[in-house]
Formats: C-alpha cells, structure tokens, sequence
C-alpha cells in the first residue's frame, strides 16, 4: 500500500514525500518517527469515518498534541478525500 501511496502524495504535493511503516500502534509509530527526525507535517491516512478504528480513537488529534501540523485523509470508496486539518 506504501509503495502505491508515496507517489500519489508526491503528485499531490508536487514535490517529494517520505512514507514509513512503524509500530503496529499508530500513535507509538507516530512517536518513534518524530523522535527520531524532524517533520514539517503528519498526514494520518484511514479508513472511512464509519469503520476507522484510528478516528474512533481519536489519533488525529493525539498526534497532533506531538506539536506537529497533521493532515487527516478518510478513504471514501476507492477514492480518498481530505477530510480535514488538525
């Protein structure tokens, strides 16, 4: 799934962008990332609102409290849409 979404990211962004896999808990992977490198912002990638274990537990917004600008995008169907900044 990484190998597919990094370059959609870096059309979007139109410049490069660096994809990671981490821990199995987002927020401990979130946490090791940024305590190991700088990062100009977070975008949280998940599930549509109605089954995202991640929104229902509120990541957004904990991640966010790391001091990082996050960016939430919510699947919809076999499209993604940003849902929305934190």
């Amino acid at each position: 799934m990484l190998v597919m979404a990094v370059p959609l990211l870096e059309e979007a962004a139109g410049q490069p962008v660096e994809g990671r896999v981490g821990d199995h808990e987002p927020l401990a992977a979130v946490e090791d990332a940024v305590n190991r490198e700088r990062f100009d912002e977070i975008i949280v990638s998940t599930l549509p609102t109605r089954v995202s274990r991640w929104l229902h537990l509120d990541l957004p917004r904990k991640v966010a409290d790391l001091g990082i600008p996050v960016t939430t995008v919510t699947a919809k169907g076999r499209d993604s849409q940003v849902a929305g900044e934190t």
